[in-house]
């Protein structure tokens, strides 16, 4: 009943019991950590099972011996991928092994041989369940681009950011990059931040995505106008000149009060924009400097 309860409690029977292996099977299995205390059977291969079954970092209470044993250790990855960390490390240059940890947890690519790094298919295995698997692979696998084509077509864009700056110019995989966020233009290399067609799709998807846009983009009225429209906070991407032009920002708050917040600081204080944004939005008095919002809200009133 006590092991039912608590598997720890096989640490502290007598000898006589803890030789009972249906017992230790039954304490185990509700408690791998009992294995900690039980230091004679740290080199028994199927009582460390049973432990690593249950919690597979208790692999570190193995045996050096058991520790270099692809079966249990793999056992005990399933269980928990961190158990990778107490594998022996002769096991991480193992190609059958890695490769049934990595299908296990992309996580486990980390502990690789860089021979396995740089091996396409083990990073490929990683790489369609977390694009983060990128960036543990060789310089040469994050020049693959069908490698991270195949990413990118799953929606995982953020692939990009670990992939070979050659790659984050190719203007057709970006562009299917952009098609599936428009934060992919992020990733994107300094000449296609000022590809027009590419920059107003990304915006035209994600406003916020202004940010990465080139200077001379995000200067354009035609791209930061609708930004601001579906995303007020945008327009403190947009440049300076942009965000201190009278008519400009006029015609953004005659639509949407609020977009004053990002406003130059002149503007801010420009009785006759606030007056426009306030009367679009009372709540964008809060934005004006304290000497005028007492003149906004008598108008106001």
């Amino acid at each position: 009943v006590a092991l039912q309860q608590n598997g720890m409690a096989i640490a502290y029977a007598g000898k006589e019991l803890q030789a009972n292996r249906e017992l230790l099977e039954v304490a185990l299995h509700k408690s791998g950590e009992a294995l900690e205390l039980l230091e004679a059977f740290q080199n028994d291969e199927e009582v460390v099972l049973w432990a690593v079954q249950t919690s597979g970092t208790c692999l570190r209470f193995a045996c050096d011996e058991l520790r270099k044993d692809p079966d249990l250790c793999l056992e005990a990855v399933r269980q928990n991928w961190q158990a990778i960390e107490y594998c022996d490390p002769i096991l991480y240059s193992d190609w059958d092994f890695m490769k049934q940890a990595i299908r296990s947890s992309w996580r486990c690519l980390s502990f690789a041989h860089p021979d396995l790094c740089n091996d396409k298919e083990v990073v490929r295995i990683a790489l369609r369940q977390s694009w983060l698997a990128m960036a543990q692979a060789s310089a040469s696998v994050r020049q693959e681009r069908d490698l991270v084509q195949e990413a990118v077509q799953t929606g995982a864009w953020q692939v990009l950011l670990h992939a070979d700056p050659a790659l984050q110019d190719d203007e057709e995989l970006v562009l299917q990059a952009v098609e599936s966020s428009g934060f992919a233009l992020s990733c994107a290399s300094q000449r296609l931040r000022d590809h027009e067609e590419l920059v107003f799709r990304a915006v035209g998807d994600q406003p916020m995505a202004l940010e990465y846009a080139s200077e001379r983009l995000r200067d354009r009225e035609d791209l930061v106008f609708p930004a601001v429209q579906m995303d007020r906070c945008a327009l403190e991407h947009a440049t300076d000149r942009l965000r201190g032009s009278f008519q400009f920002v006029m015609r953004c708050v005659e639509s949407n009060g609020m977009v004053s917040e990002f406003a130059s600081e002149e503007l801010r204080a420009n009785e006759e924009i606030m007056t426009a944004a306030v009367k679009q939005d009372w709540r964008a008095v809060n934005f004006a400097p304290p000497s005028l919002q007492s003149n906004l809200q008598s108008k106001q009133t």
